[in-house]
């Protein structure tokens, strides 16, 4: 059986998104057609807000966390970051853009990651030191205010050749400093 297709109007005219909630839309068929008005029930949900973690500050020049591909909403939302990963190789605050993947109902989220620069350990120089001599220890923690604390490789001066040695003292993890040499003649 061929069905023609029934013309009319729809009351209100357009769906609206702007709030939640069901609305009734009513189609009234035009003038002369053997049909009657109907109704369509549709329901708009809230938009939900992906949620994140913070993540940072970070230090300059370290190995970043990935963004996470799920938010911590339960159920979770899913989508892609812009830029796509984190970048610590400059001292600021970037912005990074969460967009749901399609067929969810949540909203475009940003995160704004703060990087902040590395601090240089500063130590005061020592030596020359004359060979055999009691040497003294290598300073725990840097002149800087706050001192960065650490450990030093080789782990003690020693005075019995002569020469220059080089002492690279590695900062404690958690700390934004990076790593420094002293040659000790």
């Amino acid at each position: 059986a061929n069905n023609p297709a029934i013309t009319g109007t729809w009351n209100p005219a357009v769906i609206n998104t702007a709030s939640a909630g069901t609305v009734t839309y009513t189609f009234t068929p035009a003038a002369g057609q053997c049909a009657k008005a109907v109704t369509m029930d549709i329901a708009v949900t809230t938009e939900v807000t992906p949620t994140f973690t913070q993540i940072g500050p970070l230090c300059q020049n370290s190995t970043p966390p990935a963004l996470p591909a799920s938010s911590t909403n339960n159920p979770a939302v899913t989508g892609t970051w812009n830029p796509a990963s984190i970048s610590t190789t400059t001292a600021g605050t970037l912005t990074y853009t969460f967009t749901p993947a399609a067929g969810q109902c949540a909203k475009t989220v940003t995160m704004d990651i703060v990087v902040t620069n590395e601090i240089t350990p500063i130590f005061t120089q020592i030596g020359p030191l004359c060979q055999n001599s009691t040497p003294p220890l290598l300073p725990a923690n840097s002149t800087n205010n706050p001192a960065v604390t650490g450990t030093w490789s080789p782990a003690a001066i020693t005075t019995a050749n002569n020469g220059t040695t080089t002492y690279t003292f590695t900062p404690n993890s958690g700390q934004c400093a990076k790593a420094v040499t002293m040659d000790i003649v």
